[in-house]
């Protein structure tokens, strides 16, 4: 069980709806050069990033529908139309992606206020994912806009992530990686909490700081340079995040 799955949904809104505003400020100061502009992300550009979190979003409130209604729905009709959305809706001017992006998001927003108490629970088909509980659209949705913020190369980087975001998500990367045969032996410990997270056998080096930074840096969003490592030496490779 994920964080995700355990998290009530009014714990995350006010999360979720601070995360919005400011992904929405940062995206309507895009120009139409600014969004063809590359992103940080291999083969996409900005325009990509935005079609791809207002199909993200777009995705989850099919999942609450589905809940509410008890239809099968899934998350996408498959990996390749997603793809091909995505690469479709790329193509708009700043505009139409920022007013997309606007729409989806607060589409969204607005499913989650009129889901029913009663229904957080009833599983769902996610991408890839099997049948898991629909509450986990709202802190899977926390994830892709503050990460995909980031993306936009717009200034916003993990130390602007939100400290409870930053905390569920760093305890949640930490087991996955527990849980991967290709994961370096290391110790992770945020100045934060000085709690000792071990990876591997936990023999390797101790990495630490800023939790933000560290959530960061697994991430692939940074290169860890405000990391500390113990002994001196190269920071470990990570696996690709949630690969």
């Amino acid at each position: 069980m994920t964080h995700d799955e355990t998290q009530l949904p009014a714990d995350l809104l006010p999360v979720l709806r601070m995360s919005v505003k400011r992904l929405l400020a940062s995206a309507s100061a895009l120009t139409d050069a600014d969004v063809r502009a590359p992103s940080p992300l291999p083969g996409w550009s900005r325009a990509h990033v935005l079609t791809h979190i207002a199909r993200s979003a777009d995705s989850r409130t099919r999942l609450l529908a589905a809940a509410r209604t008890g239809l099968d729905l899934p998350q996408y009709s498959g990996e390749a139309r997603r793809e091909r959305d995505i690469e479709e809706g790329a193509g708009r001017p700043a505009a139409e992606l920022v007013d997309d992006l606007e729409t989806a998001l607060h589409r969204f927003l607005t499913a989650v206020d009129d889901h029913p108490r009663d229904a957080w629970d009833v599983p769902v088909r996610w991408l890839g994912g099997g049948m898991r509980p629909v509450r986990g659209t709202i802190g899977s949705m926390l994830r892709e806009v503050e990460v995909h913020h980031t993306d936009l190369a717009t200034g916003h980087g993990p130390s602007a992530w939100p400290p409870y975001f930053v905390e569920q998500e760093l305890a949640l990367t930490v087991r996955k990686l527990r849980d991967r045969s290709d994961a370096p032996a290391m110790v992770l410990c945020a100045e934060e909490d000085q709690v000792p997270r071990p990876v591997g056998d936990g023999r390797g080096p101790r990495v630490s700081g800023p939790a933000a930074e560290l959530l960061g840096w697994l991430a692939g969003r940074t290169d860890g340079g405000g990391l500390d490592v113990d002994p001196p030496g190269p920071l470990p490779t990570v696996p690709a995040w949630r690969s």
